[in-house]
């Protein structure tokens, strides 16, 4: 294949160096801390959930995916299609499509991961409608993308190879729909990414922690704004030469899900942190205790009885006093030190 004029262009291009690095280092990340979250549900004993099921999957799919872009680019992936000889051009073409295809299974999977992950902070009715709309959005529009992989061209080997009879779907609803489908979802996106920030507000913590918190959940507002950065580079991306172009686009697509696990995953992994720096004498004094992971606190609900179950940050012992874990040393610590407890009740003017 050669330029539009018949002769190569002047110089050859290369970005799929740039795609593995950035991509690589950013798959090794979300797989280190999706392997810390599935760690932090198995002990003391297993305890996953659904979403932690999802996320494992989805970042499974990004590993599948970093190696299909690796073998890509062993054939010519980056580089322009006047240098790159035809069954290398048809193979890069075949790979690309299975990699849309796996792209569209993680950042599925992820998003739905979230927000069931969500569902369990809240039992309010018009929080749980606000997440199921979103699952049900989400769900039509990676149907209607899968619909268009497979469906927009017959046959389907005209995706990968150039096929004499092809019959495409009209391009102007393949970009209707990709506008229309992409907005919805960077609004799902910043939608995810605030909704907790209501919630949090009711947490008993510091305000630097409240602060570190929705940092932590903030997290992925970088893959709202990804996908809204990259449905600017949409018509770019295709109306160049094919081979060369799209590496950049896949990247920033790559980007969006892998930030999307990071931020699936750090939130729960506050409490093991802390507890390990604690551990360490990194975090705070030796008999401080700190307080539960928010993500405890507000999902210690009871569903079946319709009252909220009080976390530790909240508790009342028998007598209605105060649990002892926000004046810094519970009271299994102290038995654990060996002082003695002394409780003092006001009676009819008797004191015990």
């Amino acid at each position: 294949m050669s330029a539009s004029d018949g002769r190569p262009p002047s110089a050859d291009t290369n970005y799929a160096p740039t795609f593995l690095v950035v991509t690589g280092v950013f798959t090794l990340l979300a797989t280190g801390l999706c392997s810390a979250r599935i760690c932090t549900r198995l002990r003391p004993k297993p305890n996953l959930r659904i979403d932690d099921y999802l996320i494992s999957i989805a970042t499974i799919l990004c590993i599948v995916d970093f190696f299909l872009s690796l073998t890509a680019s062993l054939h010519g992936w980056g580089h322009h299609s006047a240098y790159v000889t035809p069954p290398d051009v048809t193979m890069v073409m075949k790979v690309n499509f299975v990699q849309q295809v796996v792209w569209i299974a993680a950042i599925a999977l992820t998003r739905l991961s979230i927000a069931l992950s969500l569902l369990r902070l809240s039992h309010d009715r018009y929080w749980r409608l606000t997440l199921w709309s979103i699952i049900a959005v989400q769900m039509v529009t990676y149907a209607g993308h899968m619909l268009f992989q497979f469906a927009n061209c017959t046959p389907l080997r005209a995706s990968w190879e150039p096929v004499y009879d092809v019959r495409c779907w009209p391009r102007k609803y393949v970009l209707v729909f990709g506008w229309v489908a992409n907005s919805l979802l960077v609004l799902n996106d910043a939608i995810l990414a605030l909704l907790p920030i209501h919630l949090i507000r009711t947490l008993h913590r510091s305000p630097r922690e409240k602060v570190l918190i929705c940092i932590l959940m903030g997290t992925g507002l970088l893959a709202a704004a990804i996908a809204a950065y990259r449905m600017g580079l949409s018509n770019a991306t295709f109306a160049g030469d094919l081979l060369s172009s799209t590496v950049m686009m896949s990247m920033w697509c790559m980007l969006e899900v892998l930030l999307g696990i990071i931020a699936a995953c750090l939130a729960p992994l506050k409490a093991p942190v802390e507890r390990a720096l604690n551990r360490a004498g990194l975090l705070v004094r030796r008999g401080q205790a700190t307080r539960p992971s928010f993500v405890v606190s507000l999902g210690e609900r009871d569903l079946e009885g319709g009252r909220e179950e009080v976390p530790p940050s909240r508790s009342t012992d028998g007598e209605g006093c105060k649990d002892s874990v926000h004046e810094g040393v519970g009271k299994r610590e102290r038995e654990r030190a060996g002082v003695a407890t002394v409780e003092v009740r006001r009676g009819d003017g008797d004191a015990v």
